[in-house]
């Protein structure tokens, strides 16, 4: 059946309110989509609350709140039972990275993510797995209504592309290209530059030296166990800063926040399947996923840190190199 945005947008109107809620830890385009269908919203009198589970650690998710004086609410300080409504934003029900109640169903789900647990059902469910970006589904939106857009809000969405396909370069198809173009003189670009390039706290440069300490190569693997980290997004901040390295194609990062451990993977191996490799490699132990040249998860078993996180490691390790086929032993890459 094909998706009615005025038929969804109508019978919403005149309920609430909604609370649109990003996956845990939410990045630029996250936040971005929720900032957009908050916009989306207003139209029929609908009023939002953008809330999060997790924390905003990375240095650029933190400056883009900021900057842009996007109010997000921890789950903490919220009660689900004031939101008659419910929005996942690129993350679904069952992906096990969002903190939707499991005796909740959500009433929107918008995401970019190939669905990791099976089929599920939303009144408003819009789940494209050929898009780049989740909020150049939510522009897409605004477009069709003809909704101008201020210089906050196109910041956001131009930023939220940027970081999502790396100015174009990373999984970004018609729309996202038409989106960047569109976004470009909207802009506020000093504030946008001063997202891209914030000062960096002492924790994200601990842990570059943990991962320049701990990192190995295999072939073309690197992989690294970050040990405790300080937020959860530094496994994916660490390993796109490590995939440059000019003898590897595969970056495989590992770390742990508040007992819960973290992994991520990039490549830059074209068609890759990036995000059903990160599925076989946690199995039935967690959850995650992604796209092509990017994944992310989570493990569900709780681990003290040090010699068990590092078993845990290795074990996850041996599986990824098995699953790409890599035989080759283990070196430092700093010698």
């Amino acid at each position: 059946m094909t998706f009615s945005l005025q038929a969804a947008l109508e019978r919403l109107r005149g309920r609430g309110p909604l609370l649109l809620l990003p996956h845990d830890n939410p990045d630029p385009d996250a936040i971005a989509a929720a900032l957009g269908l908050e916009r989306l919203l207003a139209t029929v009198g609908l009023q939002a609350t953008l809330g999060y589970g997790g924390i905003i650690g990375r240095a650029e998710n933190r400056a883009m709140v900021r900057e842009l004086g996007i109010v997000l609410v921890s789950i903490d300080e919220l009660d689900f039972a004031q939101f008659p409504l419910i929005a996942l934003l690129d993350t679904q029900p069952g992906a096990g990275n969002n903190s939707l109640p499991q005796h909740r169903a959500a009433d929107i789900v918008i995401d970019h993510h190939a669905p990791s647990s099976g089929e599920f059902s939303a009144p408003w469910r819009d789940v494209r797995i050929d898009a780049g970006a989740t909020s150049s589904i939510v522009y897409g939106y605004l477009q069709e209504l003809g909704l101008p857009l201020d210089p906050r809000t196109a910041t956001a969405f131009l930023y939220a592309l940027k970081s999502e396909t790396r100015d174009l370069g990373r999984e970004a198809g018609p729309m996202e290209q038409r989106a960047y173009m569109d976004l470009l003189p909207l802009a506020d670009h000093q504030k946008l530059d001063r997202i891209a390039n914030p000062k960096l706290g002492r924790e994200h440069f601990a842990a570059v030296e943990r991962a320049l300490r701990a990192a190995c190569c295999r072939g073309e693997l690197l992989t690294a166990n970050l040990g405790e980290l300080d937020y959860p997004d530094l496994v994916a901040e660490v390993a796109d800063l490590l995939l440059p390295f000019e003898l590897i194609h595969w970056v495989f990062c590992v770390g742990q926040h508040n007992g819960t451990v973290f992994l991520s993977i990039r490549t830059d191996v074209p068609d890759a399947h990036a995000g059903e490799l990160i599925r076989r490699v946690i199995g039935d132990r967690g959850s995650g996923g992604g796209h092509g040249l990017i994944a992310g998860g989570r493990l569900h078993q709780r681990v003290a840190g040090g010699a068990e996180l590092a078993a845990v490691a290795d074990q996850l390790i041996e599986r990824l190199a098995e699953a790409l086929r890599i035989t080759a032993s283990p070196s430092p890459l700093l010698e």
